[in-house]
């Protein structure tokens, strides 16, 4: 009896795995920032902001639960996100640094007292039961380079978390709490980098 409700849960644990990471393969997932309310913590500097790794990674189901932070020792599938526009990310990223008004101006192009160079990375917990309540947790971490030498002038990271009913219907399923965990982690990130009055000397 034992071993077969082990299997059981095994079947139930693979059907959910592949599901989510077919959803993942046959859509393009998109980032639309909520409306941004401007900080009353602007930084004096002028920064060019680039987005260089947005990578996805299913965890062990329930390992969002646990109490190791490193979810990267979870890992069940590991892959570089397919059917996302680089692009598309990285001008609503800049869209929603322009609109936080974190920095005195974004530059798109040219020189900037700063470059911040960021990177995403999702992992997504398809959870114990097999009522696809996923929990997606989104990481995103930040180095600030002198544009003059590439000097890292310091570092900062952002955590952020969702929840997900997904009925595999479309691709909203996992773009909605997809959104609201990269805008959480995005909150908390320039959040930090906004107390840092000191980052160039």
């Amino acid at each position: 009896m034992t071993h077969r409700g082990q299997h059981q849960r095994q079947l139930v644990i693979y059907m959910a795995m592949g599901i989510v990471t077919l959803a993942i393969g046959c859509t393009t997932l998109t980032f639309h920032p909520a409306p941004v309310l401007p900080t009353k913590s602007s930084l004096p500097y002028t920064a060019q902001v680039r987005l260089t790794e947005l990578a996805a990674y299913m965890v062990e189901p329930g390992a969002t639960l646990r109490a190791d932070p490193d979810l990267q020792n979870t890992v069940t599938q590991a892959k570089s996100v397919p059917n996302i526009s680089a692009q598309e990310w990285d001008k609503s990223i800049v869209d929603y640094v322009t609109a936080r008004q974190t920095f005195r101006k974004v530059v798109r192009d040219g020189r900037a007292d700063v470059i911040v160079v960021l990177r995403i990375f999702l992992y997504i917990d398809p959870g114990l039961g097999f009522k696809f309540n996923h929990t997606y947790i989104a990481k995103v971490d930040a180095v600030l380079k002198d544009p003059h030498n590439g000097r890292a002038l310091a570092t900062y990271a952002g955590f952020g978390k969702a929840f997900g009913v997904v009925s595999r219907g479309s691709r909203e399923d996992d773009e909605g709490p997809i959104n609201k965990s990269v805008q959480a982690a995005l909150n908390d990130l320039f959040g930090k980098l906004e107390t840092d009055k000191q980052i160039l000397p």
